[in-house]
């Protein structure tokens, strides 16, 4: 009898067990599936896939290459750049290269002004491609300083707003692998100038970013007042869209009419942020 009643409470023990351990596999197999379908899916991107979604439709008179570094759509007729775009991957962002400062002039680029042409108006020579994102190279970096890739941008909206979102997309690389970067002016009509008239002071800046490499690829736009840009980052996100229509612009001109719509037209800074 004793035997017995040891041998039912063993068996009892032993299911109590096994019904833990089954519950556990379960909660765990549950857990791997949701985090599984809130990961970004990241997949690799080729060079020609990439290449096709650095185009960008413009009506810039030059388009120039440095390398592997970044390329902008350079416009002679407001001696500032429509567009410069540049890749920046996670392997890049560690990078050693020292900062040299030294604005230079393309003396290949029509147009392309003197960085003594900045001198005494009260403003920064302004990057389009931020020289804190080529740091894996010292030519990089030094073509970083070149007058196509500067534009004029008041000190309020370099060192402010603007810096922080140069930082939010080295975070968001991290992130998601690589991003496609696109930055440039939003010129309005009775824009000031410089140099004679030959450089535009934008009234406002604009930042694209992609992330080509998650899946369902993604997209986000900023426009910032070329001023004092305080306040959340939310204020000024835009849609791809709006970019366009401010600036005549067309991003992504090779990806499908229905892809471009999908990715271009909605703001969906959640995506990014969380």
């Amino acid at each position: 009898m004793i035997t017995e009643q040891l041998w039912q409470r063993w068996g009892d023990t032993v299911r109590f067990l096994l019904w833990g351990l089954t519950m556990a596999l379960v909660c765990f197999l549950l857990y791997k599936v949701v985090m599984n379908n809130n990961a970004p899916h990241l997949a690799p991107l080729s060079k020609g896939g990439r290449d096709s979604l650095m185009t960008v439709t413009t009506t810039s008179d030059t388009l120039v290459s440095y390398g592997n570094a970044f390329a902008v759509y350079f416009n002679s007729r407001r001696g500032i750049a429509d567009c410069a775009v540049y890749e920046l991957t996670r392997s890049e962002l560690d990078g050693t290269a020292e900062r040299s400062n030294e604005f230079m002039a393309d003396p290949g680029v029509k147009g392309c002004p003197s960085p003594l042409d900045y001198a005494g108006i009260g403003m920064d020579r302004g990057h389009l491609v931020p020289a804190g994102d080529l740091k894996w190279s010292q030519q990089a970096m030094r073509q970083s300083f070149l007058m196509t890739n500067v534009a004029p941008m008041r000190k309020a909206l370099n060192v402010g707003g603007w810096a922080k979102l140069e930082e939010k997309v080295r975070e968001w690389t991290q992130r998601d692998s690589a991003l496609l970067v696109f930055t440039g002016p939003v010129v309005s009509n009775g824009d000031s100038t410089l140099a004679g008239g030959r450089v535009t002071i934008p009234s406002n800046y604009y930042k694209v970013v992609l992330a080509p490499c998650v899946r369902p690829v993604r997209a986000i736009a900023f426009i910032y007042p070329n001023g004092r840009s305080g306040g959340r980052l939310r204020q000024y996100a835009v849609s791809v869209d709006e970019v366009e229509r401010r600036t005549g612009l067309d991003f992504f001109p090779y990806l499908p009419a229905e892809e471009q719509q999908r990715i271009e037209s909605p703001v969906n800074l959640d995506a990014w942020l969380y």
